[in-house]
């Protein structure tokens, strides 16, 4: 299988857009099926996340696999909490990045008062679709022939799947997974990820790292696998000097 593997985009739409038009310029030039695999973190610091969000909900209906990150968790976390968890995690997703992706979906709005106030401002079908990729399905694909494990933070190497909570693939920096040297997972497949920002692609024998740091200022990557083997990255520059903030 042909995959193409996008890292963190983190509200940098226009920069996805121009990755999107170098992949399909790719999977053009060559025979046989193509998918695209997002990794996750689609929303937060930077400056379009809602665009990012819409073009992550047309690439889902068109079939290919748009995987959940951290971020969305905290998204989701904000929008359905009710009573007095509402405003502690609203707050918690704003000081994360939240507060740019919250603007993205009410640039002109002047109608005051604290901006945790306002999540009702994002629309129903993209609440649905954090629900959806976050609890309705894996939050990992998983390719037995090529030898492939795509999800968005990594794994814990000695963790079987059956045996690792899904927070693990959301979020975990485990240092025997993150490490140049680190241990192949138990599962004996190699591991596509984002979640930690590196300035070139993280390539190692038992996991690939693609968090390029689009928008700390770095670039947008994308890994092209060909039947289980890193062909080559594509990448395009992030928003000129960065636009986040690293947390």
């Amino acid at each position: 299988m042909l995959y193409y593997a996008v890292g963190d985009v983190h509200g940098c739409a226009a920069e996805l857009d121009q990755l999107l038009d170098l992949i399909k310029a790719d999977a053009s030039a060559r025979a046989g099926a193509w998918r695209i695999v997002m990794l996750g973190d689609y929303v937060d610091r930077g400056p379009d996340s809602k665009g990012v969000i819409e073009r992550a909900m047309a690439l889902d209906a068109a079939g290919h696999v748009v995987l959940p990150g951290n971020h969305e968790q905290l998204m989701l976390h904000a929008l359905a909490a009710r009573g007095e968890l509402r405003e502690s995690r609203a707050q918690d997703w704003l000081r994360n990045g939240g507060e740019q992706t919250l603007r993205s979906y009410r640039p002109d709005d002047r109608s005051g008062g604290e901006l945790w106030q306002h999540l009702d401002c994002i629309p129903d079908a993209h609440c649905a679709f954090l629900l959806t990729i976050l609890e309705d399905r894996p939050v990992y694909h998983r390719d037995d022939t090529d030898g492939l494990f795509f999800v968005h933070a990594g794994v814990r190497p000695h963790d079987a799947l059956a045996q690792t909570d899904r927070d693990v693939f959301l979020w975990s920096r485990h240092p025997r997974f993150i490490a140049a040297d680190g241990a192949r997972w138990v599962e004996g497949l190699r591991v596509v990820h984002g979640h930690t920002p590196v300035e070139v692609p993280a390539i190692h024998d038992h996991r690939v790292g693609l968090d390029t740091g689009a928008v700390y200022g770095g670039r947008l990557s994308a890994g092209v696998f060909a039947d289980g083997t890193l062909e080559t990255v594509l990448s395009v520059p992030g928003p000129e000097a960065g636009v986040g903030k690293r947390r």
